[in-house]
């Protein structure tokens, strides 16, 4: 039996515009199955009333005013990163200092999304300032992925991912800097897209001046990643540099996928090693593209050291400019050890690393130039354990560990290209094991028709009915 919560989001707007059921059902209905029990730890702060409230607004104008005119994803249930700063809802940065800050204002993107109609249930869980690829924060509990409760939903779009993958919510918003919503996405076995560089806007003050972090959907089918897409292009900032819009990503799901050349890269750029059944799931989804006709070709991946680090001198630069009038004495170990490193370099060896990001992300585009898409593994291993990849006591080796694991992540962020994970793979112990297809700048249209395709191929969406918390 179909129960509310199986609805994905294009199934819920269908649903409302035949009257089979309401925002306000859906709402009620999703905010008591958060309440029964929230253990994947997917939110930090759960805004009930003003989801009530929104849903029996939206109720009111679905009863009022003709379908057509309204967003395609109107009234459909999310949630907001807790990254973004919330008008009258509790954001907590994922930060035991920020643990009661109720802001002001909105976020640009949280004020898209309303526009777009969409329904927010809370904030969902981040480590603190998303510096870290697991959320383990002071100010609320573990999040963990649905499909193994002792592993780790990586971050951090940890909680946006968990949410969505143990059926809280059919969509939720994610940010990705280095990975942030790609990373999640594998450990949930969801679909994370990190949109083209500028594709989302972030409005005047929400860029975070180095050019690697971008606003996306994470959701359980290409459709809905598609659909949300389109919710979240629907304004533009003033000044942004962007790829050229698709009239509608949702169509180009359906529209016919040409004949491409696809190159199969395995290995980690960031040196980590790749995980066997990892390796395996990137390869079962070369032989299915060229099963379907495709050009297939394979390659390695080497790792590129200098890319690796001159980006951690970026992102380490990122998180220091975050916490730098902060108390230090009250920021956990990694980000205290970010920003204690990022007071070590000069802004000459900041602009130098930038550079070398800048010359080595173009060196990979032109080695990838023969191919229309590339697949990769998303990270370099299955889900790991609560706590693994943490180390209070030395957070340098935590640093190095998360880098290996993160694996190719941080190549979209350094070119701007499009990347999305989908749970192509699976482990031996019934674990998510994401599969990461990267194309041109602005190519969201043909990395979502591909996509479509694979997942049509090599179906995921009878494994939420497996897991534990389904």
């Amino acid at each position: 039996m179909t129960e509310l919560h199986d609805l994905t989001a294009l199934e819920l707007a269908a649903a409302y515009a035949h009257g089979d059921t309401s925002p306000t059902e859906v709402v009620e209905h999703l905010l008591t199955r958060i309440g029964d029990g929230d253990r994947v730890g997917a939110f930090t702060t759960v805004s009930a009333d003003r989801a009530r409230a929104a849903a029996a607004e939206a109720e009111r104008v679905l009863r009022s005013t003709d379908r057509a005119g309204l967003p395609r994803l109107f009234g459909v249930p999310t949630a907001v990163k807790d990254l973004e700063a919330t008008a009258g809802v509790r954001t907590t940065l994922g930060s035991a200092l920020f643990r009661d800050w109720i802001p002001e204002h909105d976020d640009e993107i949280v004020d898209v999304m309303a526009d777009a109609g969409l329904i927010s249930l809370g904030k969902t869980t981040v480590p603190e300032f998303g510096a870290a690829c697991y959320t383990e924060p002071e100010v609320s509990a573990p999040t963990r992925s649905p499909f193994d409760l002792s592993r780790s939903a990586a971050g951090s779009s940890g909680g946006a991912a968990a949410a969505v993958g143990a059926l809280l919510v059919p969509i939720a918003q994610g940010s990705d800097t280095a990975g942030s919503i790609r990373s999640p996405a594998s450990a949930c076995g969801v679909v994370g897209l990190k949109p083209s560089r500028g594709l989302v806007t972030a409005g005047p003050a929400g860029n975070d001046g180095m050019g690697l972090s971008v606003r996306g959907p994470i959701a359980r089918t290409v459709r809905d990643t598609a659909a949300f897409l389109d919710a979240l292009t629907g304004r533009t900032g003033a000044g942004t540099v962007h790829p050229p819009r698709c009239d509608s990503y949702e169509r180009a799901c359906d529209a016919p996928v040409p004949r491409l050349r696809i190159a199969l890269a395995q290995g980690s750029v960031s040196g980590g090693p790749v995980d066997p059944e990892v390796a395996a799931a990137a390869e079962l989804t070369a032989r299915t593209l060229a099963g379907l006709g495709h050009d297939v070709s394979a390659r390695d991946q080497a790792p590129d050291p200098e890319l690796t680090e001159a980006f951690q001198m970026m992102f380490t630069a990122l998180v220091g400019s975050r916490t730098m009038a902060l108390d230090a004495s009250s920021l956990r170990p990694i980000v205290r050890h970010l920003r204690s490193r990022s007071q070590e370099f000069t802004s000459g060896e900041l602009a130098a690393s930038i550079g070398t990001v800048q010359a080595r992300a173009r060196a990979w585009a032109l080695a990838h130039a023969d191919a229309d898409v590339v697949i990769t593994p998303t990270v370099t291993n299955p889900p790991t354990l609560i706590g693994q990849l943490r180390d209070d006591a030395d957070p340098a080796a935590e640093l190095a560990a998360m880098t290996a694991f993160t694996g190719n992540t941080v190549l979209a962020n350094a070119t701007g290209f499009p990347a999305i994970s989908l749970p192509l793979g699976w482990s031996s112990q019934g674990l998510p094991l994401g599969v990461s297809l990267t194309a041109d700048w602005g190519r969201e249209d043909l990395l979502l028709g591909v996509s479509a395709s694979l997942e049509e191929a090599l179906p995921w969406a009878h494994r939420y009915g497996e897991h534990g918390v389904a």
